[in-house]
């Protein structure tokens, strides 16, 4: 009997299983670091973790700072920043969340080891967190901190003693969180991976029983798996696809990003022909940015003026994009000592935006028509991720990057990350980091914006990076997906709904 009983209720496992809504979406890479929320991300590889985990604030759309695991923060007006959290919330594991988790991870990122966790930069400012009963966690800092809570909103919480059982790596394979959904396994071998609803989440999946992602790294691959009706989204399509697809009655999604694609520039290799300003500004002016806007992105961006986008604090609306103008790029060139032309090695990612490979190349053609040879060398995310976050271009003069205003709309991340503040700095500028750091301790908003204008302006003029585009997450979808609204940077996967 109870053999049969066992029976019936594993049968009824299967069968509830195999009901309810799947929702099958198409994805460029797997996440560099797999579930480990504190590597390096990618943008294109990461849309599973807003399932999988939450953090204690998050950024709207529009970069309002909103509650999230934690309710409510104040600040002393210097150093000590209050927040109160959630006391209905448990990891899926079991675990409860509540002010000694969030210290115990803080800890761990504080650590030396942990240096290069993707989190490690923004906790560095943190000279004490500690918890007061459950559901209190007061943070010190060593300098006044303005945007600790827009910080915070990265800091996507895991179970602390699974985190110390497992370890990150084995942690990575079988994460758990907070979210609304669940994963046991990767399914590297299969091509895909599957997040489950998670019974009793504190922000529940309110349409969606499970989510299929596609690993396809091929676009053409992707756009063909929704045509046939294998997947019903798919992430990272190329422009040139827009027609066809609107055509075949697919929906697309254009989803602006305050994030601006650029190629770094770096002046920490001295015998690198871009530690030279005038070398740094001539590729900037050589490169026909309205042209590729215009031709191979349809006109749905405009050439970017610098690191930041419009709608992120401290964006600064005097600067303008450097001009194309050859001849006087050739100029620059041969005031620095490259009259006949020179030489720069390039990697780039092998799976970004849709149409870098092709931006890339005209990119290169625009170069070598001023005397540039640019070799473009495709490098995949781990590999990238490994370059940007050591400083190691590992011979490369060039390595494409971003200027990220996307994270919480505010520029003084993607500053710093053009700065010697910069765990692994590839470009030092003290003029900068002197204005930067002002920054970081001015809680008066328009002087803080001000002097974000002003570390902005001085980085267009020292032009550590060729400043291409805004980003744009692109998504086409079959119709009978509904209710395709963001939550912050991602789509959120509590609303998202299919019908038959």
């Amino acid at each position: 009997m109870r053999l049969s009983v066992s029976l019936a209720i594993g049968l009824a496992l299967l069968v509830s299983s195999a009901e309810g809504k799947t929702l099958r979406v198409a994805i460029m890479g797997w996440p560099p670091g797999m579930g480990n929320p504190y590597a390096q991300q990618i943008q294109g590889s990461v849309h599973p973790f807003i399932g999988l985990y939450d953090a204690l604030t998050f950024m709207d759309t529009n970069g309002a700072i909103l509650p999230s695991l934690a309710l409510s923060w104040t600040n002393d007006g210097a150093k000590t920043w209050t927040f109160k959290l959630r006391t209905d919330v448990s990891f899926s594991n079991g675990e409860r969340f509540n002010a000694a988790a969030v210290v115990a991870m803080i800890e761990w990122l504080k650590l030396p080891d942990s240096a290069r966790a993707l989190f490690a930069a923004e906790v560095k400012n943190i000279a004490s967190v500690r918890a007061v009963g459950e559901d209190t966690v007061v943070f010190t800092t060593v300098q006044p901190d303005v945007i600790l809570p827009k910080r915070l909103s990265l800091l996507q919480l895991v179970p602390p003693a699974l985190w110390k059982q497992m370890g990150a790596d084995a942690f990575s394979q079988q994460p758990r969180g907070t979210g609304a959904f669940v994963i046991d396994s990767w399914g590297r071998d299969k091509g895909y991976f599957m997040l489950e609803a998670k019974p009793g989440a504190w922000r529940p999946s309110k349409n969606i029983d499970r989510i299929e992602y596609r690993v396809l790294l091929d676009q053409a691959a992707r756009v063909q798996a929704l045509k046939t009706g294998k997947v019903d989204i798919a992430y990272n399509i190329g422009f040139e696809d827009f027609d066809d697809l609107k055509t075949d009655g697919f929906n697309i999604v254009v989803k602006p990003v305050a994030t601006t694609t650029a190629l770094a520039l770096s002046n920490m290799r001295k015998d690198s022909p871009v530690a030279d300003k005038r070398v740094r500004q001539a590729i900037n002016t050589a490169v026909d940015r309205a042209a590729i806007a215009a031709t191979i992105m349809r006109s749905t961006v405009k050439p970017t003026s610098h690191g930041i986008e419009p709608g992120v604090f401290g964006y600064n609306p005097a600067i303008v994009p450097y001009p194309y103008e050859p001849a006087k790029a050739r100029a620059l060139l041969a005031d620095a000592g490259y009259a006949k032309g020179l030489k720069l090695k390039a990697s780039v990612l092998s799976a970004g935006a849709p149409d870098m490979a092709t931006i890339y190349q005209k990119v290169a053609q625009d170069l070598a028509a001023v005397g540039i040879t640019l070799e473009l060398n495709s490098v995949q995310g781990t590999e990238w991720v490994q370059m940007w976050a050591s400083g190691d271009w590992r011979g490369a003069d060039v390595l494409s990057s971003s200027w990220n205003g996307a994270t919480y709309m505010d520029a003084g991340r993607a500053v710093e990350a053009y700065t010697c503040a910069k765990p692994g700095p590839f470009f030092c500028a003290p003029e900068v980091e002197k204005i930067f750091a002002q920054s970081n301790v001015e809680f008066d908003e328009k002087k803080r914006e001000a002097q974000l204008q002003q570390a902005l302006a001085m980085l267009h003029d020292l032009a550590p990076a060729l400043y291409l585009f805004p980003q744009a997450e692109i998504l086409a979808a079959s119709p009978k997906v509904k209710n395709i609204v963001y939550r912050g940077r991602y789509v959120d996967l509590t609303q998202i709904d299919i019908t038959p």
